[in-house]
Order: structure tokens, then C-alpha cells, then sequence
């Protein structure tokens, strides 16, 4: 009887351990899931919740993902989500060589998907590379439609290759779909400001702000638009609001700036350009605006300098060539100005100002032959402005080429029919 007793003891205790272990594999499994939906949650956040790759909780996803690993969920699917966890880990980090390679893992591992079609774009963006990136972004689309994120870069491929028109189709059908994501209500605004209507580019940016007011890009492309409508007073608003807002952004010192210089605060104005020097090292736009600065307040020797350190970041840019030339001009270095044109021209051969620049340079150094065919090159080049026909009549008057210079005057009359210079010097002649 005892032995018996015994018996169905240890069955039940078996029973009941066998059960234990059965719970603990089935709360393993049921923990593992929740881990993974919580990734893909995170991986897959709307535009609303993270409007750019670079806000998309992807550490945080490879955590959740790891922690599932752990616990034995750990298929071909949940690895290739773990690498492109991942990918975006390295892509949020700049690392475009590592986000390539857990890319690569992941697409091993779950072929390509609309998701990896979108890290794959933007890291070939990254690159500068728009024509694969826009390969990968058709083929998403392709797949998928109405991907959210697919839709919004398209978007900016289109803004990036100076398509602005381009970037309001998908622009629209995102805003139809999420009419309530402050986002892309400000690529909108961008939009419509690049394609020349900035009423509508108004329009967009004021609803992107009355969506999220604490995000400073649409305040900062207000400001843009108010600037460029010449609604100084505004755009100093926005810009303020920017900068306090984001007091790191180099762009909203910048146009605070120049909303300033434009209401004649020209010591606040030189301020926010030296502090937005300071936040974009890299960066001559803020050196050329104080330069422009000082050159309108007659302070060419600083301007000069200012101009030089500007082109000491950046000198690919011709326009900064032109400013440095005019610059030297004004403080009598024609010589030296004549450099800094050729440096503009070598950079941009169809920017007829800098022809002009250089024709007027090298008149003043008195070298009068490769100063007319500089100024012939730059009345071809722009067959509106009468500048350099101007400067050629003079040149011409100097070397009493008085038929040659009636010539160009009436030329420069043609272009400007109300400039009373050309009117009284081909009535002398």
C-alpha cells in the first residue's frame, strides 16, 4: 500500500515538473514574439513618428531582436531583421561601408523587400549615386505603391536633381495619406518654393508648423520664403524661432542674419554669421554673407580677408570667386581681381559676370585687347545685361575708337533702353 502511495507521488510530481517545463518553453515562445512585433513596430514607424531614416529606433530594434535570439527565436527571418536593424545602426552613424555589408546580410536572408529597397536608396543617395538610388526606389514602388517612405524619397531624389514639380506627385499622395504628418507638409513647402510659387510653399509650411511647432526645419523654410517675398520682419521671426528651437543649426543663425542685415541690424547680423562660421566649420555660405557685409559698409580690406578665409573652406564655388575679384576691384588690386575671375571662370566658363568682371579688371590694368574680348564673351554669354557692352564702350571711347564705341552704346541702349549713362555718352559721341 505504501509502495503504491509512493508511486503516485512521483507521477505527480513528474507531471507537475513536466508541466513547469512546458509553461517556461511556451512563455519563452510567447516572450520571443512580442520582442520581435515590438522590432518591426520600431523598424516600421510612420512618417509621423520618425519623418527620416535617421529617427527610426533601429538600436533600439536590434536590442529587441537580440533579447528574442536569447530566448530561441532565431530563424532566417529574424536574423535578416536583425541585419537590417542593423544597416540602419550604421547608416544613423554615417558608416555607409558597414550599412552596405549588414545590407547585404539581410537581403541573404529575406530577399530584397520595399524596406531594404529604401536603406539601399539612401545609402546610394549618401553616395551621391541618384541614379542607382532611384533605381532601388522604382523597384519599391514597383513592389509596393503607397510605401510611405519610398514615396517621400522619391521625393527628395526629385528635389536633389532640381526637379521640384517632379517631388509633388509623390509629395501629394503622402499628404493625402498622412494629411496629418508635419513632415511632409514641409518637403511640400520646399517644393513648391523651388518650383517658383511661394504662396503655396507658405501654405504648407504654416500647416507643417501648426502640426509640430517644436521642429525647426519648416520654420526655417518659412523664413526662406518670407526672405525671398521680402517680408524681412517675418522671416526674422522664423529664423528666431528656428534658432531657439535648434540653437546648433548653422542655417537658422545664417537667415536670422540676413533677416537682420536686411532691417539694417548690422551688428546682430554679424553676430549670427560668425555663429553660424562657428556651427558649420565646413561651411564658406556664412563667411561669404559677412563679407558681402562688410563690402556694403565700404569695409573692403575686411571684406577681402573675410572672402579669402570663405574660400579657404570652399573653392569650387565660382560665385565666391566673383565676390573675392569685385572685391579687389573696389580696393584697387585689379591685377590680383584678375586671378580671382579666372579662378570663377575656370570653375564656371558660362558665368558671364565674371567675363565682365575680368574684362573690367584687365581694362583698368591697361591691357586693352584681352580686356575687349573678355567683355565680347560676356555681353554673348547674357544677351540682357548691358554692363559689359558698357565697359566696352568705354574701353573703346579710351582708345578713341569713337565709331566702335557708338556701336556699343547703342548696343547697351538696346538691353536697357532706360539708361540714361548710354543715352548721354552716345549724344557726346
Amino acid at each position: 500500500m505504501r509502495s503504491r502511495s509512493l508511486l503516485i507521488t512521483l507521477l505527480a510530481v513528474g507531471f507537475a515538473s513536466g508541466a513547469g517545463v512546458v509553461g517556461w518553453s511556451v512563455w519563452r515562445s510567447s516572450r520571443a514574439d512580442e520582442l520581435v512585433e515590438a522590432a518591426r513596430a520600431r523598424l516600421s514607424a510612420s512618417l509621423t513618428e520618425a519623418p527620416e531614416l535617421d529617427r527610426v529606433q533601429a538600436g533600439t530594434a536590434l536590442s529587441l531582436l537580440e533579447r528574442a535570439r536569447d530566448l530561441g527565436c532565431d530563424g532566417e527571418e529574424i536574423v535578416g531583421l536583425s541585419h537590417h536593424a542593423a544597416a540602419l545602426v550604421d547608416l544613423q552613424k554615417g558608416d555607409l561601408i558597414l550599412a552596405e555589408g549588414e545590407l547585404t546580410a539581410a537581403r541573404h536572408r529575406l530577399g530584397w523587400t520595399p524596406d531594404l529597397r529604401v536603406v539601399a536608396a539612401e545609402i546610394a543617395r549618401r553616395r551621391t549615386d541618384l541614379d542607382a538610388a532611384r533605381i532601388h526606389v522604382e523597384e519599391a514602388l514597383a513592389e509596393a505603391p503607397h510605401h510611405p517612405r519610398a514615396l517621400l524619397l522619391s521625393a527628395d531624389l526629385a528635389l536633389d536633381r532640381d526637379e521640384p514639380r517632379a517631388a509633388l506627385e509623390p509629395l501629394g499622395a503622402l499628404a493625402s495619406a498622412a494629411p496629418d504628418c508635419a513632415a511632409v507638409h514641409n518637403r511640400v513647402g520646399i517644393a513648391w518654393l523651388a518650383a517658383g510659387d511661394p504662396a503655396a510653399a507658405e501654405r504648407a509650411l504654416r500647416r507643417a508648423i501648426d502640426l509640430d511647432g517644436r521642429d525647426a526645419d519648416p520654420w526655417v523654410n518659412l523664413g526662406r520664403v518670407m526672405r525671398r517675398a521680402g517680408e524681412h520682419a517675418e522671416a526674422l521671426r522664423a529664423f528666431d524661432r528656428a534658432a531657439e528651437l535648434a540653437s546648433g543649426r548653422s542655417d537658422a543663425h545664417l537667415g536670422r542674419g540676413l533677416a537682420r542685415a536686411a532691417l539694417g541690424d548690422v551688428e546682430g547680423a554679424a553676430r549670427d554669421f560668425l555663429r553660424a562660421a562657428e556651427l558649420a566649420p565646413n561651411d564658406a555660405e556664412p563667411l561669404l554673407a559677412l563679407g558681402d557685409l562688410q563690402r556694403d559698409l565700404g569695409r573692403v580690406e575686411d571684406a577681402v580677408a573675410t572672402y579669402r578665409e570663405a574660400l579657404g573652406r570652399e573653392d569650387a564655388d565660382a560665385a565666391s570667386w566673383l565676390k573675392l575679384g569685385n572685391a579687389l576691384v573696389l580696393r584697387g588690386e585689379a591685377r590680383r581681381a584678375a586671378g580671382a575671375f579666372r579662378e570663377a571662370i575656370r570653375r564656371a566658363p558660362e558665368l558671364a559676370a565674371a567675363h565682365n568682371g575680368l574684362g573690367a579688371a584687365l581694362m583698368a590694368a591697361g591691357d586693352s585687347a584681352e580686356a575687349a574680348a573678355a567683355l565680347a564673351q560676356a555681353a554673348a554669354l547674357d544677351g540682357a545685361d548691358p554692363n559689359p557692352l558698357m565697359n566696352l564702350a568705354l574701353l573703346r571711347e579710351r582708345s578713341g575708337d569713337r565709331a566702335g564705341a557708338r556701336e556699343a552704346w547703342r548696343e547697351a541702349l538696346e538691353r536697357d533702353p532706360g539708361s540714361a549713362i548710354a543715352r548721354q555718352r552716345l549724344e557726346r559721341l
